[in-house]
């Protein structure tokens, strides 16, 4: 029953940890190998050639951010919302509110101005939701008669008050 423990053999687990590290850049490897097999070398599709993932490379971001935001109030609520949820985010983890804009937007700069292009762009729309241009036109009469008539109106309603 007497044990050497000079004798047994011992690992550290740096050691381990490294081996768990290759095991996993092994499987990686495999797996890339078994992806590479699939393609196959007539593929049509010509963003899956040469290692590709298949769909097209994003050439401009901005572009790719711009048309989402522009929707029928050009953002603004989406806006509105990714800031309140931003203010949140920096209540509950206690960090800087302009940290996380920066994180998600770049800068306070670049989400300041999206926000105050998506409110001109809303006001816009706004504007000519008031001015009367879905409203049916009436064509029989001028915009000058009817206004006499309605100031006649006014003042027949004000004598039949009295």
């Amino acid at each position: 029953m007497n044990l050497d423990f000079t004798s047994l053999k011992t690992t550290s687990l740096a050691a381990v940890r490294g081996e768990r590290h290759k095991e996993k850049i092994l499987e990686r490897q495999k797996a890339q190998e078994l992806e590479q097999a699939m393609l196959s070398e007539r593929e049509l599709n010509p963003y899956w050639k040469d290692g590709g993932t298949g769909l097209p490379p994003e050439k401009d971001e901005a572009a790719s951010v711009k048309k989402v935001t522009m929707v029928e109030d050009a953002g603004l609520s989406w806006l509105r919302k990714s800031y309140q949820r931003m203010k949140e985010q920096a209540e509950r983890e206690k960090r800087n509110f302009e940290e996380i804009v920066a994180e998600r937007y770049g800068s306070m700069e670049v989400f300041q101005s999206r926000l105050e292009e998506a409110e001109k762009v809303a006001s816009r729309k706004e504007n000519c939701y008031r001015s009367g241009r879905w409203r049916k036109t009436d064509y029989s009469e001028s915009e000058k008669e009817k206004n006499e008539r309605h100031m006649k109106k006014e003042t027949r309603d004000e004598d039949d008050r009295n």
